[in-house]
């Protein structure tokens, strides 16, 4: 009968635990690592969908164009409107074919209404070199489409022969043009104006599009306002990168304009270009650990031995984002020992800066790597796979995963906020999520399977929590505690909830209410943190008094002493003078 019950308990368990992934984002974690059913931080209405039968969309984008959606960028332009300035967000999207001439870069406002679209970029000779132009590579559409060098397309004679006409007066015959392949990965930024001798111009900027060319091995750096081609960065010449293939996936370029790259099969880290698009370093290596063992053996064992050995290759990333203050934030898969067949997945999130160094903080109860319990075997197997990472102005930062569907979101501590989304039937779940980003406090995700841009908002519970993370991160204790209160009135099975009471009564010195929450909330650091300062505190009280006691103790001790001396010598005197 025992059995019986034990097996009952274990069954029901898992049928719980098996329920919940399922759901979406209707739980998170507690401190041990279980399940806690919670609701999601975002949600999405079939109104935050967009695709080609959007209205939004008017009709200008068809199937075959959007067929294949990569990457997606947020980005706030400046105007000065009447004196004031303005601010709006131009939402940049590129979709890709390897295969046909459906490689096109797609412009939105910030409320996803179509704006342009383009397939090719003009070049205008006059402004590169020839060195410059016999780099540069091109889609050549055929029956399958493939690439060609652009001085093969337009011979160095046909360039000359347009150079001689005046740019006003060519025709579009006279015009050249960059066809991408496989274009992977869109960013924009501004960078300072260099003259010919890279030196800069000072007071003079560049605002620039940068689009990952991937099958033609370039990144086609275009300027924002006219979409002509600015700059080809093709595979760098360096002894560094001999061996390797240039297969640029995702870029993003920091506030000196040097780019970071990632590239298919390169392990070795981020590619760091100077703003010429010269090698410089790899950065944020993946490193694979290595047992003591292993790594002494590999030391010790001969060439031959060392070739019968299964390679250890590093993981590549997979996606990027940089924030405000220039730290990159990466994801990358799990890292796998083919030996030992132990798996790393506590690295898949870093934050890297300028020394290349991953200075991501893990303080939350566990580190940061998307869902803790999962299945082990199976198609589904293993930890979650991060395909897309975004951060937003106070440091909260959200992935998500491709294999659950999920958005994972946590505050600049490491502490997990909340779960979203998920994958399902529904137009607003995400079967292939491969980007996201943060619009303001709404998340814009590109979902590449349903080929379609959703757009997220706060949930009650979620945007409680947000203006809690937000207040504490500029330091307003009291506010946050409120928000924090708020969310434990909303669940009261919110364990940071109850951590964040807890820092509000730490701040106004009420240590034993702080100590309660953080007991509550299962942290045992500040717990001692709060202990400690009460105990500081009432040492402090109390002190003067008890070292007054003390003293006094002392000082009639000593007295008592002297009179009991005093009184057993004269004790002593009067039996003398009997005899």
């Amino acid at each position: 009968m025992k059995k019986v019950r034990k097996f009952l308990v274990v069954f029901l368990f898992v049928a719980c635990l098996l329920t919940a992934l399922r759901i979406k984002g209707l739980y998170t974690y507690s401190h041990d690592g279980q399940i806690i059913m919670a609701p999601a931080g975002y949600s999405s209405t079939i109104d935050g969908v967009y695709n080609t039968l959007s209205t939004a969309w008017g009709g200008n984008i068809t199937e075959d164009e959007f067929k294949s959606p990569e990457d997606l960028f947020i980005y706030t332009e400046t105007k000065t409107v009447n004196g004031e300035e303005v601010k709006n967000d131009v939402i940049y999207v590129v979709s890709s074919s390897a295969t046909s001439q459906y490689n096109n870069l797609f412009v939105f406002d910030g409320n996803l209404n179509f704006v342009a679209k383009y397939n090719q970029f003009e070049v205008v000779p006059d402004n590169f070199t020839d060195e410059e132009l016999g780099r540069m590579k091109t889609r050549i559409d055929g029956g399958t489409s493939t690439s060609d060098m652009l001085t093969s397309v337009y011979s160095y004679a046909t360039i000359r022969e347009i150079e001689e006409v005046p740019y006003e007066e060519r025709t579009e015959e006279q015009k050249m043009y960059i066809k991408l392949l496989n274009v992977s990965g869109v960013y924009r930024g501004v960078r300072n104006k260099r003259d010919s001798n890279n030196v800069i111009i000072e007071g003079e900027y560049e605002d620039l599009i940068y689009l990952c060319d991937t099958n033609n091995n370039q990144i086609v750096v275009i300027d924002s306002q006219t979409y002509k081609v600015v700059q080809v960065i093709s595979s760098p010449t360096d002894q560094a990168f001999a061996n390797k293939t240039f297969s640029p996936t995702k870029v993003l370029t920091d506030s000196a304009g040097r780019l970071y790259v990632i590239s298919t099969g390169v392990y070795e880290g981020i590619i760091l270009l100077s703003n010429r698009g010269e090698f410089m370093r790899f950065v944020g290596v993946n490193y694979t650990s290595l047992s003591f063992w292993d790594a002494l053996w590999r030391n010790l064992a001969t060439e031959e031995q060392r070739s019968k050995m299964t390679s250890i290759l590093q993981t590549e990333f997979k996606n990027f984002t940089i924030d405000s203050q220039g730290f990159i934030y990466t994801v990358s898969r799990a890292v796998t020992n083919t030996e030992t067949n132990v798996t790393d997945d506590t690295a898949m999130i870093k934050r890297i800066n300028q020394a290349g160094n991953d200075v991501l903080i893990r303080n939350g109860y566990d580190v940061p790597k998307g869902d803790l319990i999962y299945i082990k075997t199976g198609n589904d197997a293993g930890s979650s796979q991060f395909s897309g990472i975004t951060v937003n102005e106070y440091g909260v930062y959200t992935v998500v995963d491709t294999k659950t569907g999920r958005l994972f979101t946590y505050d600049k501590e490491g502490n997990l906020l909340y779960i979203s989304a998920g994958k399902g039937s529904g137009i607003t779940d995400l079967q292939n999520p491969v980007a996201v980003r943060y619009q303001g406090e709404n998340l814009i995700v590109l979902e590449k399977n349903n080929k379609a841009i959703i757009r997220f908002t706060p949930t009650e519970v979620g945007s409680l929590i947000n203006k809690a993370v937000q207040y504490q991160s500029v330091g307003n204790s009291e506010a946050a505690g409120e928000e924090w209160q708020n969310v434990i009135n909303q669940n009261p099975n919110y364990e940071l909830a109850y951590v964040g009471v807890g820092k509000t009564y730490l701040a106004a010195g009420r240590y034993l209410d702080a100590m309660a929450y953080f007991k509550i909330g299962y942290n045992v650091e500040y717990y001692s943190k709060a202990y400690k300062l009460y105990r500081d505190e009432k040492i402090k009280r109390y002190f003067p008094y008890v070292a007054t006691v003390l003293v006094a103790l002392i000082v009639a001790g000593s007295v008592y002493g002297v009179v009991k001396k005093r009184r057993n010598k004269k004790s002593t005197s009067l039996e003398i003078g009997d005899e």
